[in-house]
């Protein structure tokens, strides 16, 4: 099959999951014989790349990156000008190479990615992998599960802004001013979008969690939405002397390790992991608790906190085996993070909160434990329960490696996407 994806972000541009996720479900098709093509923006980079995976096309863009986490300002992303360039890249493309699919990977590519698919006559496909198009910030569904029925934009101003003025902004009045404006523009940017999303031949989501959130908030057609979760990552390849080496460069040789993944911020449950922390150290005093990610928490609890700052993404398998376990405390709704999968690939248990598509990552009790989300004393209890039980500790990790090989294996995770393609075509 001939398939074409369109993305605003793609390896070795990856500010974050996404690109990588990307990058593996276009290497898994194309082992299995499929061609893939991937449009992307330059960036800076090479205009197009030929190689063993997917073929790359890097349009022409003014704006430059640098390689790894760089962001684009969101306005680039948004603009007709950026929207009209990805659709007559994609048409170029989806021409040459007789794409039969286009698939927006990410939700700046979807209008691009309609105009060309409609304009070619080919069904278009879009994958959600996050709450943006519904609102920019989002800061109900930290209190809730679902968006509520009076979400506006006099709501997004008047409720949820404040909020987020004050824990993600803080002073500055005309910073504060400029960040209303900012947000109003990509609320009404989010729900033009949803015009283009209700008529789309094709939903996917990531996770079952994140597509109800969706289609409960009337964003996108039932009939035609389906869950594809992202493939599990292969660590086969990891020489264990390099993850000895590691426990022993930190200090962690007769210690226990608990692993936190990502920004230690309000949504990804960061707080609740530094209060835990401190009941966990004053029950087990030989507890390292670590931090990988590039915001350095602003205030330690009494516990051996270490923050090791962004780890390069080929070096997280040896630091998810050098850990006990891992933890995924997050309040906000996490689409299906990557980092239950990544620790399952290792053969670690994970302690997830019960937000977005968590709980269809782990297993309560047989692949790892899940707690109500933010609630500090009981994710200390569930660490402390594996730290105290070294063989449900060791059962609930090889369960988990298990457990991701079927579930979000290679094989389950394309003959779903392609399933989905053909019953679009047909």
């Amino acid at each position: 099959m001939r398939i074409l994806f369109a993305t605003e972000y793609y390896a070795p541009f990856a500010p974050g999951g996404s690109p990588w996720s990307i990058e593996a479900l276009g290497g898994l098709l194309t082992q299995r014989g499929h061609m893939v093509t991937v449009v992307t923006p330059g960036w800076g980079g090479p205009g197009c790349e030929d190689g063993p995976g997917p073929r790359i096309v890097r349009f022409p863009i003014r704006r430059r990156l640098a390689a790894g986490a760089s962001l684009a300002p969101t306005r680039t992303l948004v603009s007709p000008w950026f929207h009209l360039r990805l659709c007559r890249a994609i048409v170029v493309e989806a021409r040459r190479t007789g794409a039969e699919v286009i698939h927006a990977q990410d939700k700046h590519a979807l209008v691009g990615s309609y105009l060309a698919g409609r304009y070619l006559g080919r069904p278009v496909f879009l994958t959600l992998r996050d709450a943006g198009l519904i609102c920019p910030i989002a800061t109900c569904l930290l209190s809730h599960e679902f968006v509520p029925g009076n979400c506006s934009a006099l709501k997004l101003q008047h409720d949820c802004v404040p909020f987020y003025l004050d824990h993600y902004i803080g002073a500055g009045r005309l910073r504060r001013a400029a960040v209303r404006l900012h947000l109003a523009l990509l609320y009404a940017d989010a729900q033009l979008k949803n015009v283009v999303l209700r008529r789309l031949d094709g939903l996917i989501g990531v996770s079952a969690g994140l597509l109800e959130i969706y289609l409960r908030a009337g964003h996108g057609r039932r009939e035609r939405a389906r869950v594809v979760y992202t493939p599990s990552p292969d660590d086969s390849a990891l020489n264990e002397a390099d993850v000895k080496a590691l426990r022993a460069r930190h200090g962690l040789d007769g210690r226990v390790a608990i692993l936190y993944v990502g920004k230690v911020s309000l949504g990804k449950g960061g707080p609740v992991f530094l209060s835990a922390a401190a009941h966990v150290a004053r029950a087990r005093p030989d507890a390292v608790f670590l931090i990988a990610g590039d915001s350095r928490p602003t205030a330690t609890p009494l516990a051996d906190v270490r923050w090791l700052g962004r780890i390069a993404h080929d070096s997280m398998h040896a630091l998810y085996r050098a850990a006990d376990l891992v933890v995924v405390p997050s309040v906000g709704p996490e689409a299906l993070s990557r980092v239950p999968l990544e620790a399952g690939a290792a053969g670690r248990p994970t302690v997830g909160s019960r937000a977005g598509g968590i709980p269809e990552q782990i297993v309560d009790g047989e692949t790892g434990l899940v707690v109500e989300r933010n609630n500090p004393d009981a994710l200390a209890k569930a660490i402390l329960r594996l730290l105290d039980d070294e063989e449900l500790r060791r059962r609930l990790g090889e369960n988990a490696r298990r457990f991701v090989a079927e579930r979000f294996g290679a094989d389950a995770v394309v003959e779903t996407l392609l399933t989905a393609y053909a019953e679009a075509r047909a």
